[in-house]
């Protein structure tokens, strides 16, 4: 055996032991032949394309689609339920800013005192701040694609609306640099997951499937009534009469991680509650648990001296381990329900 090809077999072992066992022979020999003739001596190595090719290849048969065996169809199905609950909850949240973005140019009501603060018409603030306010439908928008089945769109939205999310994140650094930062890192946390699910997940032999319309605008619907309940909320605990004490075990509720936290903990306890025991949901939502975690412990702040600050940070505390609990029995029960492991010639895509 060349030094060229036990490299080449060492890279292969990038993918799964099942589809190696059918087609190891064949790719190397393949890869062999589009390689110049070189000898040890020369110290010859895999090209970087080579190496990405069979990366690829590798995510694409592990997160299978159809056809795949049934233990990487069962993953696959996972991580793309992991990309669509994760952009349905950022398109939710994007109807929300975007009600707030309205109700600050007065379509609820007067404007408020905030939209001065962005200069006259047509300045450059006022013009940052509009398309600030409708870029958060792209999220809405990725999410519709990818319900719908046009998954080219959905990728091309997604990068689209998480650049707009950073940079209105960033657009806060002149005013406060230390919240922008904080606010970029804790976006970064919670939309790393379901953008590179959607990326790893939804590849070329991935089923495609086409959900109904009313599925597409859940979103939009949801965000409307929370939107609502945010403002009623806000309304109420702003009041004369409001106790920060009692508020202090709400606050903690209604930020993102809050929001994110209090979904994921519902969708497990009626995860739970199924009778029918299936890998992909319970996966799905075990994994969407971990940077919901890591963005609540991002706002998580124990130093604080009042009651409703401490408060506030034992709720926090507690959701953080409600969150790990929540996860651990739902990827317990996810691995119960796993199918048994291919044989060891399983077909796969090529």
């Amino acid at each position: 055996m060349s030094l060229l090809e036990d490299r080449y077999r060492h890279v292969l072992r990038l993918l799964p032991a099942s589809y190696r066992a059918g087609r190891e022979e064949e790719m190397v020999s393949a890869f062999l032949e589009g390689s110049a003739d070189l000898s040890d001596e020369d110290a010859p190595r895999p090209r970087w394309s080579e190496i990405a090719s069979v990366a690829a290849l590798s995510v694409r048969v592990r997160l299978g689609g159809t056809g795949a065996a049934p233990r990487f169809l069962a993953w696959g199905d996972a991580v793309r339920l992991v990309a669509v609950l994760g952009l349905g909850f950022s398109a939710t949240l994007g109807c929300v800013w975007f009600g707030a973005f309205l109700d600050r140019y007065g379509l609820f009501g007067p404007p408020s005192a905030g939209q001065a603060d962005l200069g006259p018409g047509g300045s450059a603030g006022r013009l940052w701040d509009i398309a600030q306010g409708f870029a958060n439908l792209l999220w809405l928008a990725a999410f519709a694609a990818l319900v719908r089945g046009r998954l080219r769109a959905a990728k091309a939205l997604v990068p689209l609306a998480l650049a707009a999310t950073c940079a209105g994140v960033l657009g806060q650094v002149a005013t406060d640099r230390d919240a922008a930062l904080s606010g970029l890192v804790l976006q970064g946390v919670l939309l790393a997951v379901p953008v590179l699910a959607l990326a790893a997940g939804f590849h070329r032999d991935a089923p495609r499937t086409r959900h109904p319309a009313w599925v597409a605008a859940l979103p939009a619907a949801t965000g409307v009534l929370l939107y609502g309940l945010l403002t009623l909320l806000g309304v109420w605990s702003a009041g004369p009469v409001a106790d920060p004490r009692a508020w202090s075990w709400v606050w903690p509720w209604l930020d993102e991680p809050g929001l994110a936290c209090l979904a994921l903990l519902a969708a497990g306890v009626a995860c739970l509650r199924r009778r029918e025991r299936t890998f992909a949901l319970p996966m799905a939502l075990a994994i969407l648990t971990v940077p919901v975690a890591l963005a609540r412990i991002l706002r998580l702040d124990p130093r604080g001296a009042d009651p409703a600050t401490q408060t506030v940070a034992a709720v926090n505390a507690g959701q953080i381990i409600a969150l790990v609990l929540c996860g651990v029995t739902l990827a317990v029960l996810a691995v119960r329900a796993m199918p048994a492991r291919a044989p060891l010639a399983e077909e796969g895509p090529r």
